[in-house]
């Protein structure tokens, strides 16, 4: 529900104009609470709009019709339990410990995995980043840094395309999925299907001990501690910062 809040409230910030496709934008997020309960014709009478008018609004921002853009709120749920409650607020002393907790796991990566996800970086063709929800914003930082390193790479948070994305891809490109608890693990869903007949390197960023020996994935980078998943937002972010410094040290070096 987070990504559709997201994409709409994005299509609204940038429209140029206000016309019926910015007035369905709004009906939607006053009712996005609901949306998964609406039928196709009942959501085009509470936007005054024909059936087809909503199917090609959905697909203008990203889905193939309104019965795509409902399936992705309810596996939405699915991705990440805690959607739709509010998220736990530390006291001051208690962010401080955990963060800090998480930035001493991240700085105890052995320089042999921080040289082979560098080179691996540098060497992929096609690099695509697999997150949803919550991490949106820290997944196109991640992106905005490797693009200026000479990287380019995708990061869509809708669940269709990105499992079309992985249709095309071949053992030259990397995955990097974003999954701190494991929910995208779900064998409910149909991403984790998808990746293991895919192409490409396969890395996991995540704070779960448990997924340390996942067979679907080639490296897993452990960045924080399952119980510590409250400052999961902040150590995503120091993440992409020091994976940001690694690949300009080695630049330097070569």
């Amino acid at each position: 529900m987070e990504q559709l809040t997201y994409t709409l409230l994005a299509y609204i910030n940038n429209s140029l104009e206000k016309d019926i496709n910015d007035s369905i934008a709004r009906s939607f997020l006053q009712h996005i609470h609901n949306i998964e309960t609406f039928s196709l014709d009942s959501v085009a009478e509470m936007c005054n709009v024909a059936p087809s008018t909503i199917n090609r609004f959905c697909k203008r921002i990203g889905f193939r019709n309104f019965s795509s853009l409902r399936k992705s709120v309810i596996l939405s749920k699915k991705t990440d339990p805690t959607v739709g409650n509010p998220q736990q607020v530390l006291d001051a002393s208690t962010f401080k410990k955990q963060f800090q907790e998480n930035i001493d796991l991240i700085d105890q990566i052995p320089v042999e995995h921080i040289n082979r996800l560098v080179k691996r970086l540098k060497k992929s063709n096609k690099i695509v980043i697999l997150s949803f929800e919550r991490y949106q914003i820290q997944t196109v930082e991640l992106q905005k840094k490797l693009l200026l390193l000479g990287k380019f790479c995708e990061c869509s948070t809708n669940l269709f395309k990105q499992m079309k994305t992985l249709d095309d891809l071949t053992e030259d490109d990397l995955i990097i999925m974003i999954s701190i608890q494991g929910h995208l693990l779900n064998e409910e869903l149909p991403l984790i299907k998808k990746l293991r007949t895919s192409g490409g390197h396969k890395w996991l960023i995540t704070f779960s001990d448990q997924l340390a020996d996942q067979a679907e994935f080639d490296d897993v980078i452990r960045c924080g501690f399952s119980e510590n998943h409250a400052v999961s937002s902040h150590t995503l972010l120091r993440l992409f910062d020091v994976l940001e410094q690694w690949m300009l040290e080695r630049a330097h070096m070569e």
